[in-house]
């Protein structure tokens, strides 16, 4: 049984209408082709969409439940059409970003919401790297774009700007032991204690871990709200970026202390492949140079 969306458009037009005089005038058709249109769906169906009354028309129960999947499927066809059209100018399907897991979520979610007005029909992925796992994300084509890209490993094929610093600060809950210390915190002070990690997501380059002593066993956390989470209950010691950390540090439930090697700041970069240069890419580009935009990357997680 064939439905074409020109006789659901006449069913719609019609009931909407309550006549195929009204629904004539609309559709810019005689009365009679339209009559001949649903008489002949309703004999292949087999069922009655109207209930006839004179001129007047009233819909049946399967008439409302055609009715109503008929406008779905309809929306759906215009989608298709204009979703088709789009990819064919040339707008990308799917575009894939890779953001540091020091970088905050919260810029992007009013992003996304943009980005799915201007372009439904490109789905957008995100993935949360670790380290040198945001380079190895965009060299391994896994990325398209890279927020938050640690220290700089820009070559050919990629390209990259500043967008600020991450600074560290050394911090631990005020009930580990280590807080006693007066003085600045020696190697052999802290090697005893676990260093708490996040492990690196590279696949092509070599992972790094992000602090630990030669002989000191790590704790390995899966993201930063696990870590947090370790350094308050005291299970082990080592850096947070300052932006992440500061609401503990502010009640008092984290303390900063000064150790003789301390972590330097990380500068961070925006990254892509310099091969692309379609509209969705463009669109993300264009939001992402954005200085109150790039901001709002160092502050709390979301």
């Amino acid at each position: 049984m064939h439905i074409t969306a020109q006789a659901l458009q006449v069913v719609i037009t019609t009931a909407r209408c309550g006549s195929f005089a009204a629904a004539a005038e609309e559709l810019h058709k005689v009365p009679t082709a339209l009559s001949y249109t649903v008489h002949k769906l309703e004999s292949s169906l087999g069922v009655r969409l109207f209930e006839r009354d004179g001129k007047q028309l009233r819909l049946t129960e399967a008439g409302r439940f055609f009715i109503k999947k008929g406008e779905l499927i309809l929306a759906e066809l215009d989608e298709l059409s204009f979703s088709t059209q789009r990819i064919s100018a040339g707008v990308e399907t799917r575009l894939s970003l890779s953001l540091n897991n020091i970088i905050s979520m919260k810029p992007i979610y009013e992003l996304l919401r943009d980005s799915e007005r201007h372009f439904p029909q490109t789905e957008i992925h995100i993935s949360i790297d670790v380290h040198d796992g945001v380079w190895d994300a965009l060299l391994d084509k896994r990325a398209d774009i890279a927020i938050g890209a640690p220290n700089l490993k820009a070559g050919n094929e990629i390209r990259c700007e500043d967008i600020g610093t991450a600074e560290w600060v050394f911090a631990i809950s005020p009930d580990h032991p280590l807080a006693a210390y007066q003085r600045p915190l020696r190697a052999e002070d802290l090697r005893p204690w676990p260093a708490i990690c996040i492990r690196d997501t590279s696949v092509r380059l070599e992972p790094k871990v992000a602090w630990l002593l030669r002989g000191q066993k790590a704790l390995v956390a899966p993201d930063y709200h696990s870590k947090i989470a370790m350094h308050l209950a005291g299970l082990g010691i080592g850096f947070l970026p300052w932006h992440i950390c500061k609401p503990w540090l502010d009640d008092g439930r984290l303390i900063c202390k000064t150790i003789e090697e301390a972590k330097q700041p990380t500068p961070l970069y925006l990254a892509w492949s310099s091969e692309h240069s379609r509209p969705c890419f463009a669109w993300w580009m264009e939001q992402l140079r954005k200085p109150d935009i790039q901001q709002q990357f160092l502050q709390p997680l979301a």
